[in-house]
């Protein structure tokens, strides 16, 4: 599988947090996302109060003006976009969803969750808790990240019992010893690895790359492992559920 990737996570809208600044840098990673296989994308802007807090109405507005941009560009204009938000868990988190101050995943009931990468365990669970008892779905951002999980795979099997999907990024995926790329290994090997995303942010550092990781999993697990969390999986929760 080559071709044909949703991403559910990247920081391609420009202007709106430490993603692309300009909408040239939006279009350059678009290029970037075709060039890897992807087709579908969501655009998840940051929200964070105290650090990136776009209104709600300026989001809107940077992602109807790069859709409108994108349609005069071979590569951009085949990735189909969609609006979400990455957002950092508060305990007015819901609220603030509830409210239209922050997107969910394409207008659907499912919300890209990330926490704090020192984050105690307790509050990761307390923080998904509330957001499923809300009514809504927590898609947990590159949960490899978080030292509160202590790397155990059992505390990742706890969040999805408790209502959560799991996302974790494309460079956390394959070969070496280095501990995220290990902690992604074990939860590939017991299933627990609902979508793989780029997180990407430019074209240069944090630039959108998939091949390499979903060429790894197909080699590893199967075109099928590959598939469902490249593609269908996305297909059949989110875009099941939102505005598609």
């Amino acid at each position: 599988m080559t071709e044909g990737f949703i991403d559910i996570h990247c920081h391609a809208l420009y202007g709106v947090d430490d993603g692309a600044r300009k909408r040239e840098e939006s279009l350059a990673m678009l290029r970037l996302m075709y060039d890897e296989g992807i087709r579908e994308a969501i655009l998840t802007p940051h929200y964070h109060r105290g650090h990136a807090e776009a209104d709600i109405s300026v989001i809107k507005r940077h992602f109807d003006e790069l859709c409108s941009a994108a349609g005069g560009d071979k590569k951009a204009s085949a990735i189909k976009l969609h609006l979400g938000c990455e957002l950092y868990y508060y305990p007015s988190s819901t609220e603030w969803i509830d409210e239209g101050t922050v997107a969910t995943m394409d207008g659907s009931r499912f919300v890209l969750l990330e926490f704090g990468y020192t984050m105690d365990k307790r509050l990761i669970n307390e923080g998904v808790s509330n957001v499923v008892r809300a009514g809504y779905t927590p898609v947990i951002a590159h949960v490899e990240r978080y030292r509160g999980l202590s790397f155990k795979v059992a505390n990742v099997s706890e969040l999805i019992e408790m209502g959560a999907l799991i996302q974790v990024n494309s460079d956390a995926v394959g070969p070496g010893f280095a501990r995220e790329r290990s902690f992604v290994r074990k939860l590939l090997k017991e299933d627990m690895v609902h979508f793989v995303a780029t997180d990407a942010h430019d074209t240069r550092e944090r630039a959108p790359k998939f091949k390499s990781a979903a060429c790894f999993i197909e080699d590893h697990y199967g075109e099928e492992c590959c598939r469902r969390i490249f593609c269908d999986n996305a297909r059949e929760t989110i875009f099941a559920e939102g505005g598609m």
